[in-house]
């Protein structure tokens, strides 16, 4: 990849165009020389119009990070639910197959999804077996922690 280069006006600090590979006449200068082109060769620069610009190296921002994925962490989850429902569910999980496979498909989970079919269905299950209180299922579906 060829190597990109800001032109700048040394006086104001003013970015001149878009970085670009150097001119040719300037090709094999070491970087400080670039930096200050009337610096290290007045006259040259005089007659090349090159006086008050600098040569930068350029190299591109970073990419912002990534966005985080849809959902919640599993543990942020967890935190709409009381201490008491999550007991119940735990102890639940224990006798009845239903509520295991819900903690199950949880447990193996990466992330939450609250419009996730899997969720849509398992809370107003835990609900309707009194696992969580009444009208806890449309709090925890809409992310509202107790």
């Amino acid at each position: 990849m060829t190597q990109l280069y800001q032109r700048r006006r040394l006086s104001t600090g003013e970015d001149i165009g878009a970085p670009a590979p150097l001119p040719a006449f300037l090709v094999g200068w070491p970087d400080h020389a670039l930096a200050d082109v009337a610096g290290t060769a007045p006259q040259w620069a005089a007659q090349m119009g090159q006086e008050d610009l600098g040569f930068f190296p350029f190299t591109p921002p970073a990419p912002p990070p990534p966005e985080p994925p849809p959902g919640l962490e599993r543990i942020d989850f967890l935190r709409l639910f009381t201490t008491s429902e999550q007991l119940a569910i735990l102890q639940a999980a224990a006798i009845n197959p239903m509520v295991a496979l819900y903690q199950y498909k949880l447990s193996i989970s990466p992330r939450v999804l609250l419009d996730d079919p899997d969720i849509l269905a398992g809370v107003p299950l835990l609900e309707a077996n009194e696992l969580i209180g009444p009208g806890r299922a449309a709090q925890i579906l809409a992310g509202q922690a107790p």
